[in-house]
């Protein structure tokens, strides 16, 4: 059904806000639970890059400000049971080639991964987009374990990247060394193997730009985490005021780290459906529900709605302190990532809440945050946590 033009009813008083960031998540692109099951007569398409480089570019041509790749996501499903990967990076550092201005978040497991091979890997997909990578920080584990222990971790696998983007000491040349056949040693799980790459003169380089830090918030003590570490932050939450609590609490953090809270975004999570009519998006929910279970949103809030009504939501949430910005995960992907950028964009420039050109070449930039070099001497290290 084609959405009737329908003027904003976002009130005047959003005019005095500062413009949202509006980014997507493109996960479940490549690794959405049972995305690639057949259901009913005709089978849903498989994945493949070029559909993937399709959405991309989509939110590119949109203004949105970035996309993000979280640990689920994978370039092959039926790779599912493979915990350690770069997936993500493959995919943004292809991305980077057929996009102009969105930022290109990847996330990279912490523990798998070591910290040279990260900031190289990261370092590569900034070098190709021209500052526009960001790196979400996780830590794939088995089995679950306290959000305090799973806290320590992350953070000692960002303060490890971050010595080697800085080229503190204890890392070395701040590079990744390689062999006279361009390789490089790994260890991973006790198991050795080598990783060819093209023959190196000097040194795999390294960006000495640090992108962006992007950390989900689960709970108070990742909160804190954020607070300290993070340049964005996203919070899963379920209405405006718990994300008022949560934002309060990641900047009260960085204040108390010695950082500018200024300096940090934090952006709400938002699965959407959207469609012309409120009937017609919440029916569309009931089936999701019906497929995947009660829970699609995996604790984020859900709207199921119209474009508008979801421009609403973003200018009264932005009002009240709820959030910088908001994090939208398309139920589908084709149909509500059309929906945002054909709809919903246009409703929040018309209330003077989202951008109406780029400006800007940098995700930093984008964000409004400082450049690399300044963010880098702000964010503290101090000693290594203990595992």
């Amino acid at each position: 059904m084609p959405y009737p033009p329908q003027p904003t009813s976002i009130t005047s008083a959003s005019s005095s806000l500062r413009p949202v960031v509006l980014g997507v998540d493109l996960t479940s692109a490549g690794a959405r639970p049972g995305a690639h099951r057949a259901r009913g007569p005709i089978p849903p398409r498989a994945f493949d890059g070029e559909r993937f480089l399709q959405l991309v570019r989509t939110a590119d041509r949109a203004l949105l400000d970035l996309v993000t790749l979280d640990e689920g996501f994978l370039l092959h499903p039926g790779r599912g049971q493979v915990t350690a990967r770069l997936d993500t990076v493959v995919a943004a550092a292809r991305a980077a080639r057929v996009t102009t201005g969105i930022g290109l978040v990847a996330a990279v497991d912490t523990v798998h991964t070591e910290a040279a091979h990260t900031a190289v890997a990261l370092s590569s997909v900034d070098r190709a987009s021209s500052g526009r990578a960001g790196w979400q920080a996780v830590r794939q584990t088995a089995v679950p374990e306290p959000d305090e222990a799973w806290a320590s971790r992350v953070e000692l696998g960002i303060q490890s990247v971050h010595r080697v983007w800085t080229g503190r000491p204890g890392t070395g040349s701040g590079a990744v060394e390689l062999d006279a056949e361009g390789r490089f040693r790994v260890d991973h799980d006790g198991i050795r193997f080598a990783i060819r790459s093209r023959p190196n003169r000097g040194g795999a380089a390294l960006s000495r730009v640090r992108p962006p830090v992007v950390l989900r918030v689960r709970s108070e003590a990742s909160a804190r985490l954020a607070g300290r570490t993070a340049d964005v932050v996203r919070i899963a939450v379920r209405d405006a005021a718990q994300a008022v609590r949560l934002r309060r609490l990641v900047r009260d953090s960085a204040l108390s780290a010695g950082r500018d809270p200024e300096e940090l975004r934090v952006l709400a999570e938002v699965y959407v459906v959207l469609a012309a009519e409120r009937a017609s998006a919440q029916a569309r929910l009931e089936l999701v529900e019906a497929l995947e279970g009660p829970e699609p949103g995996r604790g984020a809030h859900v709207v199921a709605d119209t474009p508008d009504e979801l421009a609403v939501l973003v200018a009264d949430w932005a009002a009240v302190g709820a959030a910088d910005g908001f994090l939208l995960r398309p139920s589908s992907l084709s149909a509500d990532l059309d929906a945002i950028t054909d709809h919903l964009v246009p409703a929040l420039q018309r209330a003077g809440l989202f951008r109406t050109e780029r400006t800007e070449t940098t995700l930093r930039g984008s964000l409004g945050l400082r450049d690399g070099a300044a963010a880098s001497r702000a964010l503290p290290t101090g000693r290594l946590l203990s595992a």
